[in-house]
Order: structure tokens, then sequence, then C-alpha cells
């Protein structure tokens, strides 16, 4: 089992957890949309995860500020309790319940459209109990991108961890990964 770490500048994370005034999240109705989760690497390798992504509504511009707030004074452990009372969709396996949304984010640019969601993500009793290190790494971080006729592709990180360097003026990503890649996600569509 890898880790890599990803250091993602405030600009990068903008879409993600900080406020951008080109980034303005229209009113609109619910989306729904569908994914192949193909897993890459680890004991898992090779299999495929079909995801059925219900966005209901897309956070504000002051919702990410004050999620940015308490993840820069309240640490990691402060943002997940904040995340966890979130409900603004509901990501799961098809078929499946699955876990609510907590943060959903999304910007058009020319003829595609980035989607950006983060779960605060289930972790198993085993997994609670025996405090392994992926219990570090309470995220799951997706990343649609569609075309005008809702069609793509993305990527995915089923365990991350979200933090602020204060010294470095930086936010930071770390996924805690199996194998070299990101996960993709293939044939996201997006329902009419």
């Amino acid at each position: 089992m890898t880790r890599r770490l990803v250091r993602v500048t405030l600009c990068c994370v903008a879409g993600i957890l900080l406020v951008s005034s080109a980034i303005a999240q229209e009113k609109s109705k619910p989306e729904h949309y569908a994914a192949t989760w193909a897993v890459v690497g680890g004991s898992a390798g090779g299999s495929t995860i079909q995801l059925d992504i219900r966005i209901n509504r897309f956070n504000t511009d002051q919702e990410i500020k004050n999620f940015a707030d308490i993840l820069v004074e309240g640490g990691q452990d402060a943002l997940r309790r904040a995340l966890e009372k979130e409900d603004v969709g509901q990501v799961s396996p098809t078929g499946r319940v699955g876990t609510q949304i907590a943060v959903a984010r999304k910007k058009k640019s020319g003829g595609q459209t980035r989607i950006r969601v983060i779960v605060a993500r289930n972790m198993s009793v085993a997994e609670l109990r025996y405090s392994g290190r992926s219990v570090d790494y309470p995220y799951t971080i997706l990343e649609l991108i569609v075309d005008e006729n809702g069609k793509g592709a993305g990527t995915a990180i089923g365990a991350a961890k979200i933090r602020f360097d204060k010294k470095k003026q930086v936010y930071e990503i770390e996924s805690l990964k199996h194998g070299t890649a990101y996960n993709k996600l293939l044939n996201v569509y997006r329902y009419n």
C-alpha cells in the first residue's frame, strides 16, 4: 500500500473548498449522473463498480468559505464533523444504499462542465476499531468532466485527507492510494 501526496495550490482547490468569484453556483434543478468506477491497483485492482450520483443542489460560495474556515481553524477532524451534517445529494453503488454528498461544485468552461463532489466516507466498524492508516483518510473525492451532451469521464480518490498548511498557506489533498494511478471514472453520463 502506498500513499501519494498531491499538493494543490490555493487556486486549484477553489473548485473544492474555496470561494472563487469565477465559480458562481447557479440555482438549478437536481442532476443525476451514472459512472463506472474502474479500480486501479490494490487488492481490488481490475474491478469496476457502477455508481449512481444524484446532486440535489450545489453548495453556495458562502458555504464553501465556511468549510475552508473550519479547516483552517479546526483541522480535518472539525471539517469532517461539519461535512457529516451536510446533505446535498447521494453517491451510491447502483442498486444499493449510498452515502450523502457533503460538497458539490460545478464549473463550466467552454464546452465542458467539471463537477467535484466530496463525501465523508463510511468506515467499517473493523476499520475504526483497529485504527488502520485508512482512518486518517476520511473523504472520498470524485471529479466528473462532461461535454455539452452530458457524457464524459473523470477521476476518483477513494480515501483522501484534506489539510491546510498554515506555514505555506497551501491546501493539500493527500490520497491513500493503491497502485500507481488514480482510479478512473468511465462512461460518465447525465440522465436527462
